[in-house]
Order: structure tokens, then C-alpha cells, then sequence
């Protein structure tokens, strides 16, 4: 069965030459919870969509030379992040399969964090790279709940309950404990680059490493944070020779003209979130998503006199535009034009 499947794959003629599987991973990295199908769900990264792509990767009857992992990810979720890691690991050892990094526009943050995971990382000399710190971001209405006339109230068993409500002022000691959750993510992160790039690293240069800031392909190749520039094809053409045959084993992004606004899932009959909440490594976090300012602007328009039907097509609207803007300020961080 073995011999079959790489066969069927490769076909007759090329039965003998090197194999690479290769696994796209672009997007957010983020957990998802709603349908997965739904527009929103192929823009995200997490373990529940990516577990059977690497799966199909590292089959055994293929016997496969390579595993190839080409990263465009501007970061998310730093869970999201580590169980792919360990995902990608674990197979690699299980298997004997070894595995080759690759970062196309962006591998920052989580999306370095995935970088981290091949036996050897490339990217390209214009790719962007690192960004190995971790950042939470939210709002402040307060002024603007005061000029309308609302009042929050918020009630909790638990004096730490309630974090950073963007109704409320800031409070010193709930800044202080954001920032000692946050350093300890960020030291996971070092902790896991160190594990991965060892002595590769350029020494004495930890400031500048994990300062949170990007680098190009060029720069990164001398901070030590990736092993050599180049694109996937070509790298693993090299490595394996020029009749190395390529297996994608992730789906194809297939977005439509719904998606354009985030509201396909709206035009399928129902809406789907992700979550959004911790501390992320490298993009948006607070723990909120403003579904208590959905829920008060969708009431009023039921309250209007659409009724249930008008809440729930307005609440989905709220969502996905929220949805669309989260994903945006992503991607945003890392925009670079020439």
C-alpha cells in the first residue's frame, strides 16, 4: 500500500524522485468556534483547521524527503501558535520527515513562532521576520459613555474578575497585572526561539532580538533568526535536486466577493466569531471583542420595532465588521509598500 500511494501521487516516471509535502499556513492565528466553512474561518490558523494538513504531510507511505511549511502570518493567538509548534515537532520526530521553514511577506510574531519549528528557516531577503514580543490592545469609552449618559455596572465575586473594562478607567493595579501576564508570555516566546535557534542566534544581541521589532530576510539572516534566504521551490530544489516533485497538502483559499466585508457568513444565514481574548503574541488582545456595545446597538434596533429578526441580521453585521477591522489591524502592523 505504501508503494501505491506514492505512486498514485508521483506517477509512474517520477516514482523515484524526492518528494516534498508543503503546507501553506496563512493567516491569523486565532481559535474559531463557529462553522468551518464559514469566510472567517479561512482566514484563521489554529490547530482544529491545520491538524489534518500536516496529517497528509507526514504519511509515511509517501516517504516523504521533506516536509516544507511556508508561513504568511502576521501572528494571534500565542496557544494557537505553541500547539502547532508542538504539532509540527512531534511529527518530525515521530516520523524521521525533516522539516524546512519558509516566510513569504510576513512571519512575525506567532507566525516567527511557527518559523521556529522547522530544522532549518528561510526567508525571502524582502520577507518580514520576528517581532518576538507580545501586545495587548483594546479601548477606552469612557468619555464617550459619560457624554451619552450610560452608566456601567459591572459586579463580580473575585477582586480580579473584572480587567481593564474599556467603560471604566484604568486602574494601576489591573494595568499591573495585564503587564505580568504579558511578561511571562513574552518569556515563553524567548524560551521557545532560544530552544530552536540555540547557538544560531547572533550573540550578545537579546535587546535588540526580543524587542518586539520586525526585521527583513537580510537582517534576520544576521541576527541568526532564520538560516539562509531564499524561496521554497528553489530551497528545496537545491536541497533535494531540480526533479524534486511538490505535494500541497493544505486546502486552497477559496474567497468569494462576500467576503470582501467579512459578512459571508451573514449571506449563508448565520454568523460565527472567533475569540479573541488573552494576551495575543504580536496582534490584537483586551479580551474583547465590544459584543456588550453589539448587544446595546443591535437591542436598539429591535427596540426600534424590527424585532428579533432585525437584532439578530444587525448584531451579525456589528460582528462581522468588527471581525473585518480586527483582521485588518493584523495585517496592518506589518504593511509595508514600495
Amino acid at each position: 500500500m505504501n508503494r501505491l500511494a506514492r505512486w498514485s501521487v508521483m506517477g509512474r516516471k517520477d516514482y523515484n524522485e524526492a518528494l516534498v509535502t508543503v503546507v501553506k499556513l496563512s493567516g491569523v492565528l486565532q481559535a474559531f468556534t463557529g462553522p468551518a466553512r464559514a469566510p472567517q474561518a479561512r482566514r484563521l490558523l489554529n490547530l482544529d483547521r491545520v491538524e489534518k494538513w500536516f496529517a497528509r504531510a507526514f504519511t509515511k507511505g509517501l516517504k516523504p524527503a521533506a516536509c516544507a511549511v511556508v508561513i504568511n502570518s502576521p501572528g494571534g493567538s500565542p496557544v494557537q501558535s505553541d500547539l502547532i509548534y508542538g504539532l509540527i515537532r512531534r511529527l518530525s520526530k515521530s516520523s524521521g520527515i525533516p522539516v524546512y521553514t519558509f516566510a513569504e511577506d510576513v512571519a512575525a510574531s506567532g507566525g516567527y513562532w511557527l518559523m521556529c519549528a522547522g530544522d532549518k528557516s528561510y526567508a525571502l531577503e524582502t520577507s518580514l521576520v520576528g517581532s518576538i514580543g507580545v501586545i495587548s490592545a483594546t479601548f477606552g469609552a469612557t468619555e464617550a459613555a459619560k457624554r451619552l449618559g450610560i452608566e456601567r455596572r459591572v459586579f463580580t465575586a473575585g477582586e480580579a474578575k473584572m480587567q481593564l473594562d474599556p467603560f471604566l478607567p484604568v486602574q494601576p493595579e489591573q494595568e499591573a497585572r495585564l503587564r505580568d501576564l504579558m511578561e511571562d508570555l513574552h518569556e515563553a516566546f524567548k524560551e521557545r526561539v532560544r530552544g530552536s535557534r540555540g547557538e544560531r542566534l547572533a550573540a550578545g544581541k537579546d535587546d535588540e532580538l526580543f524587542s518586539g521589532r520586525a526585521w527583513t530576510g537580510r537582517q534576520a539572516l544576521k541576527l541568526g533568526l532564520v538560516d539562509g534566504l531564499g524561496d521554497m521551490r528553489s530551497v528545496m530544489q537545491g536541497q533535494f535536486g531540480d526533479k524534486a516533485r511538490f505535494l500541497t497538502c493544505s486546502e486552497q483559499p477559496a474567497p468569494g466577493l462576500r467576503d470582501l466585508f467579512g459578512l459571508g457568513s451573514i449571506l449563508r444565514g448565520g454568523a460565527a466569531s472567533g475569540d479573541s481574548s488573552g494576551a495575543h503574541s504580536g496582534g490584537l488582545a483586551g479580551g474583547s471583542r465590544a459584543h456588550g456595545l453589539v448587544d446595546r446597538v443591535a437591542a436598539g434596533v429591535a427596540g426600534a420595532g424590527g424585532g428579533d429578526a432585525a437584532y439578530s441580521a444587525c448584531r451579525s453585521v456589528i460582528e462581522a465588521a468588527l471581525d473585518e477591522a480586527e483582521q485588518r489591524a493584523y495585517w496592518e502592523r506589518f504593511k509595508v509598500h514600495v
